[in-house]
């Protein structure tokens, strides 16, 4: 399987077993677990046990024939399909859970991983799409840590664009970024301006009643802090910073 995909697929959750038999089957169309078993090597119960997860995860389909078990990889939109309709269950519950979150004024989260990062950036998107984000501002912004991190970002960001309620965005990048091809992305939401050796390494993200910093040490990290003050006090140093900052050329 083509090595961009096999990453993919890491990134997306499947460990190397499960990439390995649902990209055999890609290729060999319908097979017992038998087959399937003796072709990668892999132990009969360990095979079992690898194609129900595979199952569960909507990647590939069980059938009889003859009273014999087949398996099968499931097209794309098929796959698809199954995570629109998990897509739709959560949906419905983030109202009622974001009512919990309410609950408290006041409030720390620690998202860690790549998979955090990304959490972090839907959140930031639903905020949007149900027009709950006024403005959003960036100083230092680090780059993706991932793959699918990074095609996950440039999707967020061109949806960012086609929502009704038009968002103030603003970004404050060190000047070695001038040329980073995500940078045109958050050109399409605003504007962007450079300042000469700004600290990069901790990227701070401010918007209402929020305030979150986004870091990789060992590995990728992001502490979002909910509060109006800190946002607030932030903000204004935001625009200091815009003050003395060069616009792109």
């Amino acid at each position: 399987m083509e090595e961009r995909i096999r990453i993919l697929l890491l990134e997306y959750g499947l460990d190397t077993n499960e990439i390995n038999v649902f990209s055999y089957l890609v290729a060999n169309k319908e097979l017992t677990a038998y087959k399937i078993a003796k072709e990668l090597g892999i132990h009969r119960s360990t095979c079992y046990d690898i194609l129900e997860r595979l199952i569960r995860k909507g990647f590939i389909s069980k059938f009889n024939r003859e009273k014999v078990a087949y398996f099968s990889a499931n097209t794309l939109n098929r796959v698809l399909s199954s995570l629109k309709d998990k897509e739709t269950i959560l949906n419905n519950l983030m109202p009622e859970l974001q009512k919990l979150e309410q609950a408290n004024e006041n409030k720390i989260s620690l998202l860690e991983g790549a998979e955090g990062q990304k959490q972090f950036n839907f959140k930031l998107f639903s905020l949007a799409k149900e027009r709950k984000l006024s403005f959003c501002y960036i100083i230092g912004n680090t780059h993706a840590v991932t793959l699918s991190s990074n095609l996950f970002i440039e999707r967020l960001l061109r949806e960012f664009t086609t929502l009704p309620k038009k968002i103030i965005y603003k970004g404050i990048w060190d000047n070695h970024f001038e040329h980073d091809p995500l940078l045109k992305h958050y050109d399409l939401l605003g504007e962007n301006k450079l300042l000469s050796n700004l600290p990069s390494k901790v990227g701070t993200l401010i918007f209402d009643g929020y305030v979150a910093f986004l870091y990789t040490a060992d590995k990728p990290y992001c502490i979002e802090i909910q509060n109006a003050l800190l946002s607030h006090e932030l903000k204004s140093y935001f625009d200091h910073l815009w003050n003395i900052s060069t616009k792109r050329k």
